[in-house]
């Protein structure tokens, strides 16, 4: 924005007033003038600014009346400044108010006119809405992405039934631009009587809170004849309040039309496709909000580490650490259905799964069901998590419970099936070869085909509400396609349900499990570790956990400043902690990048995909050292201490204090990281340690009987002048921790000590 001229340039340009118009009408930034809190001027700019028809129609006009409510105060202040003290007023930022009354940011200068007796303000403004609205947007650029890229129509309308956001491919369905949808209800688009039905429709949905799925036939204003099949829900905010309604609506005019020519191929295939594309849509929001469950449950669990169970917070964070938690198994059910969910795949019997979980299937299904297994003796192998097909059985044994209110027969059968050209060609999901094939039947009250042809799909679901997610089955759909198996139903009402679930064979034995590793004897080190994470809140939750455990932390919000601190850090980096998906360059490329310059240096990938996914990110599938999201922090510093191997001996600590307690917590802080810690209970003891062992380090307290630690520093430092020293105190802390330094110690430290505080001075003791 130019700036305004001085004084002086002003008042030529009054006395020159041609001249002022002619550079004022062609300026693209608003201009007007203001004199005794009016409008007296106002070039074409201003007028388009303000949405007016003619700058008539605001001269004359307070001021005041284009300022928004909230900013008059301040505004009336800061202009009666500029006319009193006459001086230019700097670019600063205000709210102004178009005629129609919204709200418009704007970067604003003044500068006064000395006219005859009075003063007047030119003021230049320049609109910066859509710059504004960028960073508060940010957060939203994502879910639009995702909402653009989708086929099928995304809209939110508000409690009255207008629209406040749609996606490109809901204006093209209705044929009308976003601007002309925007802000108004269905009367807008449809004939009234369709739109009052959907209206009516809206406002049952926000009343009931029901997600509600249905095919609709529907009248444009323009007379067009569409079909559409929409998924509706109500929109609640964090207090658990009905604010709006979203939709997701699939054009299926072209299908309607087409209906009778269309086979059951097609169906599936439709099917599959709408799958994948939910299943990426969910996959993707999942692993942003793995990030944010890692950055709450991480904080949670920091802060029920520092207080007492009877602190008075202890228990609402508890609530908050719950909530967390079940987030995170929502966000795995959202990873199985986009086939992105951490997967541990061996060589699995699947009889062996199923007797491993059917005394618990008795259990959940109730006694007025009975259960009965019919498994092939020479059932083949299958390459997949045992715990995830656990998962699968108890889905679908609960959706047959559920079909069987008054009692009856759930069986599960497993059997070695071969599927030829033929069977594959009518189940395009299938590759003809062996696969080992599972089914589960009940007795209960089948589906009609309605129903079947949404049953996988996510949040569908024909319980009442608060009776179920609907995502039960589409966990499973997910699992068994990333298992690279495939499902489907086939049932009739009255008459039970049977799934098929095909899993490919594989010749191998099944996999022995792996033994379950000793504890790492500590989870504390000292290493230096270059975390690369690109969300800022997980980053900062990351160097606060691993600074606790005693590492010294390098933080980079991507690769460029990764690549920065391994040019530029003098000390070894001992470990790359990165995110695996970042922009510009992924977790494993800057790894492959650093090794060149730290060949030395240890790699943990994170991320809140599977290990399968990252074969695309350039992840191998041979097994490396990977960390998923959402992490707790035992378990992030549990998985750095791994991909670190035990901590390695790294000096001798002599500790000086005579309380008793105090050692103990010094010598299991230091000995955690890998120092070997020596005892002492007074300053002599010290000093005959000290000539009969190694020791490259002495931390001693000042206050101790026999011998106190400013003597026992005077004599270390005069027989031993290499000797590394570091003093501590509670008494006179200030004063007396001076003393030690004057006598020769080379730092010290108040009580009460913090192991972090504690580590980070040895650290650089020892270094110096």
């Amino acid at each position: 924005m130019s700036s305004p001229p001085n004084n002086k340039q002003y008042v030529a340009l009054r006395e020159s007033e041609s001249r002022f118009r002619q550079v004022a009408e062609h300026s693209r930034e608003g201009i007007f003038v203001e004199s005794e809190g009016l409008f007296r001027y106002l070039n074409p700019a201003a007028v388009r600014l303000f949405r007016a028809a003619s700058a008539e129609q605001l001269i004359g006009q307070p001021v005041i009346e284009r300022i928004h409510a909230d900013r008059r105060l301040r505004a009336t202040e800061t202009m009666r400044l500029v006319s009193e003290n006459r001086e230019t007023l700097p670019l600063y930022e205000e709210k102004y108010l178009k005629l129609d009354g919204r709200v418009f940011d704007v970067e604003v200068s003044m500068a006064p006119i000395p006219y005859e007796s009075k003063t007047e303000t030119v003021v230049y403004f320049r609109d910066i809405t859509t710059r504004k609205r960028g960073t508060e947007q940010q957060s939203r650029a994502i879910l639009y992405a995702l909402m653009e890229a989708a086929q099928d129509s995304i809209y939110v309308k508000d409690r009255e039934g207008r629209y406040l956001i749609l996606n490109k491919a809901a204006s093209r369905l209705v044929g009308k631009t976003q601007e002309e949808i925007l802000g108004r209800d269905d009367t807008a688009l449809f004939v009234p009587g369709i739109a009052r039905a959907g209206m009516e429709n809206d406002r049952k949905i926000m009343a009931t809170r029901t997600v509600q799925t249905r095919q609709d036939d529907l009248i444009l204003a323009s007379g067009d004849e569409i079909a559409v099949l929409t998924t509706e829900g109500p929109v609640v905010d964090a207090l658990g309040d009905v604010i709006g309604l979203f939709g997701i609506s699939r054009d299926i005019t072209e299908h309607k039309r087409s209906e009778k020519e269309r086979s059951r191929l097609q169906e599936q295939l439709q099917q599959a496709q709408k799958m994948e594309s939910v299943g990426r849509l969910a996959g993707g929001v999942a692993h942003d909000f793995n990030n944010l469950l890692t950055v709450i449950n991480g904080y949670s669990d920091l802060l029920l580490g520092q207080l007492s169970g009877i602190d008075p917070m202890h228990g609402s964070i508890t609530e908050i650490k719950k909530a967390g938690e079940r987030a995170a198994a929502l966000s795995q059910q959202l990873l199985a259905l986009s086939r992105r969910q951490i997967f541990a795949t061996r060589a699995v019997d699947l009889n062996e799964v199923v007797a491993d979980v059917e005394k618990m299937l008795r259990r959940l299904i109730g006694e007025d069901i009975r259960l009965e297994t019919v498994l092939s003796p020479q059932l083949g192998r299958v390459q997949a998590d045992p715990g995830q097909l656990h998962q699968v059985l108890m889905n679908l044994a609960v959706n047959a419970r559920d079909a069987m209110p008054g009692g009856g027969t759930l069986i599960i059968e497993t059997g070695n099936v071969e599927v030829d050209n033929g069977y594959a060609g009518k189940h395009p999901e299938l590759k003809p070869g062996p696969y080992v094939l599972l089914t589960v039947t009940d007795s209960g009250i089948g589906m009609t085909d309605d129903v079947m042809g949404h049953l996988f799909e996510p949040f569908f679901t024909t319980k009442k509400q608060g009776e179920g997610t609907g995502l039960g089955l589409a966990t499973v759909y997910g699992i068994v396609k990333q298992s690279d198996g495939a499902i489907w139903a086939s049932s009739e009402p009255g008459r039970g349900t049977t799934f098929s679930v095909y899993l490919p064979r594989v010749g191998q034995p099944a996999a022995v499990p792996k033994e379950v590793r000793p504890p790492l004897p500590t989870l504390r080190g000292t290493e230096t570790i270059l975390v690369v994470e690109d969300q800022g809140e997980l980053r900062r939750l990351i160097e606060v956990v691993l600074r606790s455990y005693g590492y010294r932390v390098l933080e980079a919000a991507n690769a460029g400043e990764a690549l920065l601190h391994a040019e530029r850090y003098a000390g070894p980096i001992h470990l790359l902690l990165t995110d695996v998906v970042m922009p510009r360059m992924t977790g494993p490329e800057l790894a492959g990048r650093l090794k060149g310059l730290r060949p030395q240096m240890c790699v943990l990938f994170m991320s809140g995909y599977s290990s399968s996914a990252m074969a695309d990110h350039g992840i191998p599938d041979s097994p490396v050292p990977f960390l998923a999201k959402p992490f707790s922090p035992e378990s992030l510093a549990s998985g750095v201490r791994e991909a670190l191997g035990p901590p390695r001996s790294v000096g001798a600590i002599l500790v000086v204090d005579d309380e008793e307690a105090i050692r103990s917590f010094l010598r299991k802080v230091l000995t955690g990281v890998g120092y070997e810690v020596l005892e002492a209970s007074d300053g002599k003891k010290a000093v005959k340690l000290v000539e009969a062992s190694p020791v490259d380090l002495v931390i001693t307290d000042l206050a101790m009987p026999e011998q106190e630690g400013l003597e026992t520093i005077r004599i270390l430092r005069r027989r031993h002048p290499q000797l590394k020293i570091i003093a501590t105190s509670g008494r006179f802390a200030g004063k007396l921790l001076r003393v030690a330094e004057y006598q020769g110690a080379d730092a010290t430290i108040a009580k009460p000590i913090r192991p972090d505080e504690l580590l980070e001075l040895v650290r650089r003791v020892m270094a110096g």
